[in-house]
């Protein structure tokens, strides 16, 4: 096993927890996980580089300032079963990982353009203030197209319990185990997802014991299927020639494409419409009371370019709609 270790010394305040938290999907998440010592705040991660498994540490000193240097390790347990000839070696994919890093603790997101634009100066002052108590909140870009598209196809129309519950059913049974480093802070169930074509050769009946209703898995299946050609896509085209194609894709939508885009290249302006709760707590957040997908767009007009900027500093605030009736209630299509 390979393994390669740096600094990261950020160019602005970035504060790891908050920047990460999009991209955690639960307190047991197999890909993603933070851990406290008394010493370090510690992120552990896993990823890929073409075909390659890789595994991420990222430590920062407790009570360290938010533009404190990172401490980054990163190791290549080697090509994963299903890897084709002709990818990275381990080397050159922990190589080629490294550079991609800065992109993972918001690095890449630069806040100075909307601070600059006429927008800035209509945003309530509450949000303001926000920004102003959470300087180092980022919107991370970790690359991953295919992974981040497959966990929010298996998030649509459901709640996080399911759609954590379903997608950990999947990676326990089509995941690789990753191996053990020798520190003590690291989870020890951590997986590596699977490469996007094994979704497509999972069974109807596997799906569907995991919780998946046919809908979210014929999605699943039908972009596994063309996955290598919409990564290679990516790689060539726009942002906006990517979230058109994504949205072509049937049973994918507004929704799928922007929870997509907002963690695969840290996309300033993606907004997750058709979320079960964001219209309401945005609303309230600028009028008081509750309000609809319409409601929520007219009001982040003004801040076209920067809009998903203002949603994460609402989510950071914690401002949120008061609680008027009892939680959705999980499905379990199992039973049907």
């Amino acid at each position: 096993m390979l393994r390669a270790s740096f600094v990261l010394e950020p160019t602005h305040a970035v504060h790891l927890g908050q920047t990460f938290a999009p991209l955690q999907r639960g307190q047991a998440d197999p890909l993603m996980r933070a851990v406290s010592t008394p010493a370090e705040t510690i992120h552990w991660a896993s990823a890929h580089e073409q075909g390659i498994n890789i595994l991420l540490r990222c430590a920062r000193p407790a009570g360290a300032g938010l533009s404190a240097p990172f401490n980054v390790t990163l190791w290549a347990p080697g090509p994963s079963s299903s890897t084709h000839s002709g990818t990275l070696s381990p080397a050159s994919a922990l190589e080629a990982f490294a550079e991609k890093v800065g992109g993972w603790v918001g690095e890449n997101d630069c806040w100075s353009p909307f601070y600059a634009s006429p927008a800035w100066q209509q945003l309530p002052e509450r949000l303001k203030q926000a920004r102003a108590e959470a300087p180092g909140l980022r919107l991370p870009s970790i690359g991953l197209l295919s992974q981040n598209l497959l966990l929010a196809i298996s998030e649509q129309r459901v709640t996080g319990i399911e759609a954590m519950g379903g997608m950990r059913a999947l990676l326990g049974r089509y995941g690789q185990q990753a191996p053990q480093t020798g520190y003590p802070d690291q989870p020890a169930d951590l997986l590596f997802f699977p490469p996007a074509d094994v979704f497509a050769q999972i069974p109807d009946w596997d799906y569907h014991r995991a919780g998946f209703d046919r809908s979210r898995s014929s999605t699943m299946v039908h972009y596994a299927r063309q996955a290598a050609s919409f990564e290679r896509f990516a790689e060539e085209s726009t942002t906006g020639e990517l979230a058109q194609v994504l949205a072509g894709i049937p049973g994918v939508g507004p929704w799928t494409v922007a929870e997509t885009l907002q963690r695969y290249c840290g996309h300033p302006d993606a907004v997750s419409v058709g979320d079960y709760h964001l219209a309401h707590h945005l609303t309230y957040a600028f009028d008081g009371v509750r309000g609809d997908d319409h409601r929520m767009l007219e009001l982040l007009a003004p801040y076209a370019g920067h809009r998903q900027r203002v949603v994460s500093l609402i989510k950071a605030t914690g401002i949120h709609e008061p609680r008027r009736a009892p939680r959705y209630a999980p499905q379990d299509f199992r039973s049907f």
